[in-house]
């Protein structure tokens, strides 16, 4: 039987997991191994990425700094900066954007297993149980001070982003000079700065263990999975992406691969991440400027599900805006997703991104909370068990 505590103490073993590192191919290894004993057909998928989401800031705010310093040499400079405003505006609040795939990329694999339905018919549902196994650069913005007023932080910097290109466009234009020369040298100051602060703790500290941030999600994915595998007229896939600490990319180029393939109506999908601490979360909304709401099916179900007897002292209802899940590229394509992590007292996630996210800070109760929660979730969503009435009665 499957011992989500056993694994996390395994994969946590490999001092980091940075996406396209030979530690990430050790952790898929692994993994790997994990799913074909029990019993999966396994292959993993190749993408291109960026190694951190350090080299996508170095572009954006590159390329901002030399669209500005260019404004007094030539107009092309306006068009410079507008398009590294949109990259930030589109990166920054979850989107695609093309800056993903500016140089230097390296080679990253989602690792999948999937046990095939028994039976076929109008019946017939997949589920998808999502963890990434990649982690992140340690990053001075994400303790646990700051992580309250990160998306102010956030905001700020791409509202004065968008600032950048008015000003570069006021003064090509000779309006309000020199103050407006002036603002422009001061913003190229503050994207500096942002810069520094911004991608410091990864040049001094390297990477994070990744224990609560996302060794617990993982665990709980193979997990459920173990709990859910050949029940009739239920396919289950178990997809662990690489580079979501990059910038949601793993999960973003497998939802655009297999997006076609499914039916919205027969396909959910439970994306468990960092669950090491706090109290096991049902998400339902994050975003930074652009708020993204999860109001799904299987969403619906577990917010009712908070309130039966079996969960309503272990499972609570919140939001998370300090960035985002992989399950953001299902909300965006409107296929069924329930986002489930672990939040303390405050809204925080203690630990994460931080040197201190190591296997001795776990806490296993949000983990095992999350396994007995999807599993309940998924059963009633694909028809294979009913709410106890009592805990109707109750909701």
């Amino acid at each position: 039987m499957f011992s989500p505590d056993v694994f996390i103490r395994q994969l946590t073993r490999l001092p980091h997991r940075g996406a396209a590192t030979a530690n990430e191919r050790e952790a898929a290894r692994l993994i790997e191994t994990y799913l074909t004993e029990a019993g999966a057909t396994v292959h993993k998928e190749a993408f291109q990425t960026p190694k951190t989401y350090v080299t996508v800031v170095y572009w954006l705010i590159g390329g901002l700094l030399v669209g500005l310093a260019l404004v007094p040499v030539t107009g092309v400079a306006i068009g410079l900066v507008w398009y590294f405003v949109l990259l930030a505006w589109r990166y920054f609040n979850w989107r695609y954007s093309f800056a993903i795939k500016f140089p230097v990329q390296h080679t990253a694999f989602n690792s999948i297993g999937r046990w095939p339905v028994t039976q076929t018919d109008e019946t017939t549902r997949k589920v998808i149980l999502m963890a990434h196994y990649d982690t992140a650069p340690v990053s001075f913005l994400y303790g646990t001070k700051q992580q309250a007023s990160f998306r102010k932080s956030l905001i700020v910097s791409l509202c004065l982003m968008a600032l950048a290109g008015l000003v570069a466009t006021w003064e090509a234009f000779g309006a309000g000079l020199p103050y407006v020369t002036y603002l422009r040298y001061g913003l190229m100051v503050y994207f500096v700065g942002q810069a520094i602060v911004g991608t410091a703790g990864y040049w001094l500290k390297g990477y994070t263990n990744g224990a609560s941030d996302n060794a617990t999600g993982v665990a709980a994915a193979l997990a459920t999975a173990d709990r859910l595998k050949n029940k009739p007229n239920l396919e289950v896939e178990v997809v662990l992406t690489s580079a979501e600490e990059v910038g949601m990319v793993g999960a973003y180029y497998y939802v655009q691969t297999h997006k076609h393939e499914w039916s919205r109506a027969h396909t959910m999908a439970i994306n468990f991440d960092t669950l090491g601490t706090g109290k096991l979360t049902v998400v339902e909304k994050t975003g930074t400027l652009e708020t993204i709401t999860y109001d799904n099916v299987p969403t619906q179900l577990a917010r009712a599900l908070v309130k039966t007897s079996e969960f309503r002292h272990r499972v609570q209802v919140g939001r998370w805006h300090t960035a985002d899940f992989d399950s953001v590229w299902f909300v965006r394509n409107n296929i069924p997703v329930l986002a489930l992590c672990a939040l303390d007292a405050e809204g925080r996630m203690p630990y994460i991104h931080q040197p201190d996210d190591t296997a001795e800070r776990v806490d296993s109760t949000p983990t095992h909370n999350a396994i007995d929660f999807a599993e309940v979730v998924v059963n009633q969503w694909a028809g294979l068990s009913v709410v106890n009435k009592s805990d109707e009665r109750s909701a």
